[in-house]
C-alpha cells in the first residue's frame, strides 16, 4: 500500500508552488501583511524581506504605523497600496519619521480624501526630508502657482509631482523661463492646466515648444499653454500618426496648424476615432474641409451625437422649418443644451419626430 501511494504521489506530484506559498503564509511576517495590510500571497512575500516581524506578536510596531494611517483617513485599500509601494513603511517611527510628514502636507492644505490617495501614490515622500525635500518643493510650487490652495489642486490632477526632487522642478521651470522667455504667469497657467509638466526633461520641454511655434503660437500667445498641456500628453510618434490620418483626408500641415490654434483639444482623439468622425463628417454630413478646419470642434463630439443630430436636422427641413438652414457644421459643433434649445425643444409638439431623431429612433442615411 505503501509503494503504491509512492507511484501515486509520482503520477500526480504536488505543484512545488504549493508549499512554498504554504511555507510563505507560515511565516509571521507574511502571515501579518495578508491578514492585517490586506496584500496578496505573493505580494506579501515579497515584501516580507523589507519588514521582517521577529514573533507573531512583535507587531506593536507595525500597528501603531497602521493606526496613525487611519487617523489621517487612509482608506484599507490605500493602506494596501502604501505597504505594498513601501513595505518599509511598517518598520519606520510613526512618531519620528512619518507623523511629521503627514503634519507638514496637512499644514499646507492637504486633507481626506486626497491625503490617502497621494500618499498611496507615492508613499517614498514619507522617506524624504521635510527639511531637504518637501519645503523648497512648496516653497517652488508656491512661487509658480501662488498659493496652497492650487498646490493641492495641483496636486489632486498630478499627485506624482509631490516626488519630484525640487532641482528637478527648477530645471523643468528653468527651461521655460530662461530659454524661451515663458512669463512666470504662464508658467503658473501651464502648471495648472497640467503638473506634470515639471516632470519633463529639457529636451522634451524644447522638443514640445518647437512644435507649438510650428503652428505660429508664440509663448506670448495665450493659446500657446493650452496647445503645449495637451501636446505633453502625447508622444511625437502618435502626433505624427493623427496627422497622417488628416492627411489622408486631403487636409494639409497648414489646415491642422489652424485647427490647433483654435480649438487643440481634437489632438486628444484617438486616431481610429478621428478616421470614423473625419469620414462621417466628409461623407454622410457633407461638410467640407474647410468646415472641419474652421470648426475643429466638431471632431471631438461623438459619432452617435453627431448622427442623432444630423437626423433632427433632417426631419426639420422635412417640414420646412427656417431653423433647417442653419449650417451644418455649426449645428453639430453647438453644445448639446444649446443644440436641444435651438433645434428640439421649440418643434417637439407640432413635429414629434425630433424627439425621435434626438433619441436615435430614427436613423440618418444622409441629407
Amino acid at each position: 500500500m505503501l509503494a503504491a501511494a509512492r507511484r501515486s504521489f509520482l503520477i500526480f506530484p504536488v505543484p512545488l508552488r504549493f508549499f512554498s506559498v504554504a511555507s510563505a503564509t507560515a511565516d509571521p511576517t507574511v502571515s501579518y501583511l495578508i491578514s492585517t495590510c490586506g496584500l496578496s500571497a505573493a505580494a506579501a512575500a515579497r515584501a516580507a524581506p523589507s519588514v521582517r516581524l521577529a514573533s507573531p506578536g512583535s507587531t506593536s510596531n507595525a500597528d501603531a504605523v497602521l493606526a496613525l494611517f487611519r487617523r489621517y483617513g487612509f482608506t484599507e485599500a490605500e493602506i494596501t497600496g502604501t505597504v505594498r509601494k513601501l513595505p518599509i513603511v511598517l518598520a519606520s517611527h510613526p512618531d519620528k519619521t512619518l507623523q511629521p510628514k503627514l503634519d507638514f502636507l496637512a499644514s499646507v492644505g492637504v486633507t481626506t480624501p486626497l491625503f490617502g490617495r497621494l500618499v498611496s501614490l507615492t508613499p517614498v515622500i514619507l522617506h524624504r526630508s521635510i527639511e531637504a525635500h518637501l519645503v523648497p518643493l512648496f516653497d517652488f510650487l508656491r512661487e509658480v502657482l501662488g498659493s496652497d490652495s492650487n498646490i493641492v489642486t495641483a496636486l489632486r490632477h498630478m499627485p506624482y509631482v509631490i516626488r519630484c526632487r525640487p532641482k528637478d522642478t527648477f530645471r523643468a521651470i528653468a527651461t521655460f523661463r530662461d530659454v524661451h522667455g515663458i512669463s512666470p504667469s504662464q508658467v503658473s497657467k501651464l502648471i495648472a492646466l497640467q503638473p506634470g509638466v515639471i516632470l519633463q526633461c529639457p529636451d522634451r520641454i524644447n522638443e514640445i515648444v518647437q512644435v507649438v511655434e510650428n503652428t505660429g503660437v508664440k509663448p506670448a500667445n495665450a493659446m500657446f499653454v493650452h496647445i503645449f498641456a495637451i501636446l505633453t500628453k502625447m508622444k511625437a510618434p502618435t502626433l505624427e500618426k493623427k496627422f497622417v490620418v488628416f492627411q489622408s483626408f486631403g487636409f494639409d500641415r497648414d489646415d491642422i496648424n489652424v485647427m490647433m490654434r483654435r480649438f487643440p483639444a481634437f489632438l486628444t482623439v484617438s486616431e481610429e476615432k478621428l478616421k470614423k468622425i473625419i469620414g462621417f463628417l466628409i461623407g454622410k454630413a457633407e461638410l467640407s474641409r474647410e468646415d472641419i478646419v474652421r470648426y475643429p470642434e466638431t471632431l471631438v463630439r461623438s459619432l452617435d451625437s453627431h448622427c442623432r443630430r444630423c437626423a433632427v436636422l433632417t426631419v426639420l427641413r422635412r417640414e420646412g422649418k427656417p431653423v433647417a438652414k442653419h449650417r451644418v457644421p455649426v449645428a453639430l459643433k453647438t453644445s448639446k443644451v444649446r443644440f436641444e434649445e435651438m433645434y428640439v425643444l421649440p418643434h417637439h409638439e407640432e413635429v414629434p419626430d425630433v424627439l425621435r431623431a434626438i433619441r436615435g429612433e430614427i436613423p440618418f442615411e444622409g441629407f
